[in-house]
């Protein structure tokens, strides 16, 4: 009896000058597929991954060459400014979660509802990190708060311990009723 060779994940890219990843091969699967899972974005007819992403896909499999070189999960964690943001990505995902990264935001991740595909489908939620011992100033949330509002998205603060353990709260403004 014949074996089924598997076809192994492999995806292909190079750096950018903006700390992201272009992809320059892909076996296996292909971009929509990608896409349909919350990963990457098409910009400028270039198929863009961020550090985090290419994690969460050597962690599910892929093989991950650099200009042909490959490369593992702790050097790719490397190219993290933040690890804990690699934590909540990873809590999002296994919660069932389509969740993208924001780069130079007020945000730090925009999430899908649950079922709801991040191709025909605008994000409910925005994700702030709070990480412990760090803070937040009082107006610099409001501020979050105030953007997330006006884009019609709930903010979700993820307030992440030194353990790595996560807290969600969802925050919101509310106008208090004038008695009679």
């Amino acid at each position: 009896m014949k074996e089924a060779k598997v076809q192994e994940k492999l995806v292909e890219i190079r750096k950018t000058e903006t700390h992201e990843y272009s992809l320059t091969r892909l076996s296996n699967a292909d971009l929509r597929e990608l896409e349909e899972r919350g990963i990457g974005e098409l910009r400028d007819e270039s198929f863009v991954l961020k550090p985090i992403e290419l994690i969460y896909l050597s962690i599910a499999g892929y093989r991950v060459l650099i200009n042909g070189k490959e490369i593992g999960v702790g050097d790719l964690i490397k190219e993290i400014n933040n690890p804990h943001a690699l934590t909540v990505y990873l809590d999002m995902r296994k919660r069932g979660y389509f969740i993208k990264p924001v780069v130079n935001g007020p945000v730090d991740f925009l999430v899908w509802e649950k079922g709801k595909s991040p191709v025909t489908s605008s994000p409910r939620y925005m994700i702030k990190m709070i990480t412990e011992g760090l803070g937040i100033q009082v107006m610099e949330l409001l501020n979050v708060l105030r953007y997330s509002e006006s884009m019609g998205m709930q903010l979700v603060l993820a307030l992440v311990s030194s353990e790595g353990v996560i807290t969600y709260y969802k925050a919101f403004t509310f106008k208090p009723v004038k008695g009679d």
